[in-house]
């Protein structure tokens, strides 16, 4: 057993590895279009499962080719992100006089009105990292604004462009958040952001269920969980996210254990094990349907775990493109936030970069 970093260097080891055929057996890694772009090297899981085995596992799609369940799986999925949203300091919200079930979430203009009281409170609205500028808030605008995943994924095939409506509106509104946020948060790495409100005059920042640990030992029973706000009233998508089954398990296919490397992927997967887990509350959240969750979950864990299965919680989008397709637009966007570079800029080097992987 070895533990890899959580970050994208790890297809890199497992690829290296896989090409001398002396990678693990099992590697648990994300789902989506990382673990698709190493399946010359996994086990096809379709002839493994029954329709029984899979109907209680969640997230079949996002470990299968194309994204569609009906077509070859290629791992299993592990477990769930839950849904980013947005954590608050509740003192700090009401030292603005801003009440968190107010409507100051319906749109990017009621948004920012809500921003600049806090801002007159003499509080710092926001601390953004450089993982939540982009795939936390611009995705979920972005994927509400679009109509869901599969519109996005029409951005994959060239069938729209990132120039097009309404992505040019969203950067623009997007740009508008780091006057409220944290100057120079946008170059600390992922998960670093939310850290920084242990200062204690931070109101708000961005993550998933797996920072709510930290956020509770910094900020205790004021810790709050709310939606990220809509762009607008108007979205095909309202009150959602950006997250779901985000993580699976794959087997290389050219083990010499394959059948004890599925046996023991079932093992983790089962409901006992489950359930295990669940008690323990650690780690990512469940994405089984017959453990009862809230008989084990923290309040905002239990809502996380319930908002994980919204219509509403998109698939990470950087899971979603090719790999370097995310590489480049997590790169632009950099430039885009701190205004280097204009909307159309932006957009017009990531359809270029698209064009490019399309040939």
């Amino acid at each position: 057993m070895e533990s890899l970093p959580g970050d994208t260097s790890s297809f890199t080891k497992f690829r290296t590895a896989s090409v001398a055929q002396n990678g693990p057996d099992i590697m648990g890694i994300w789902s989506g279009s990382y673990m698709l772009a190493m399946k010359d090297f996994l086990e096809p899981m379709s002839g493994y499962f029954s329709e029984e085995e899979r109907s209680r596992i969640l997230g079949w799609e996002t470990v299968a080719e194309g994204f569609d369940p009906a077509n070859e799986i290629w791992a299993v999925p592990a477990s769930s992100d839950g849904q980013s949203c947005m954590f608050y300091d509740a003192r700090l919200l009401e030292k603005a006089n801003i009440d968190p079930e107010g409507d100051w979430r319906t749109s990017l203009d009621a948004f920012i009105a809500a921003m600049d009281a806090i801002k007159g409170a003499g509080v710092t609205p926001l601390v953004l990292d450089e993982n939540a500028i982009i795939w936390q808030w611009f995705a979920w605008w972005q994927a509400q604004m679009m109509g869901g995943a599969s519109v996005v994924n029409e951005l994959v095939s060239g069938q729209r462009n990132f120039v097009d409506s309404p992505l040019p509106e969203i950067t623009t509104g997007w740009q508008k958040l780091k006057d409220y946020t944290v100057p120079g948060a946008e170059t600390m790495p992922g998960d670093a952001g939310y850290q920084v409100m242990a200062q204690g005059n931070i109101a708000m920042t961005t993550g998933g269920v797996w920072v709510i640990p930290t956020l509770e030992d910094m900020l205790g029973e004021n810790l709050r969980m709310i939606q990220i706000p809509n762009f607008s009233p108007d979205a095909p998508l309202q009150d959602g996210g950006i997250g779901g089954v985000g993580n699976c398990f794959m087997i290389t296919n050219y083990s010499q254990v394959k059948d004890e490397a599925v046996a023991f992927v079932k093992f983790l997967m089962s409901k006992e094990e489950q359930e295990l887990k669940a008690e323990s509350r650690e780690g990512r959240l469940l994405n089984v349907t017959d453990v009862d969750t809230a008989a084990f979950y923290s309040p905002l864990r239990q809502k996380q775990q319930e908002w994980a299965t919204l219509p509403s919680t998109v698939f990470w989008l950087d899971n979603l493109y090719p790999a370097d397709l995310t590489n480049e637009i997590k790169a632009q966007s950099q430039l885009a936030w701190t205004g280097q570079i204009s909307p159309a800029d932006f957009l017009g080097a990531i359809d270029a970069k698209r064009n490019e992987l399309l040939g």
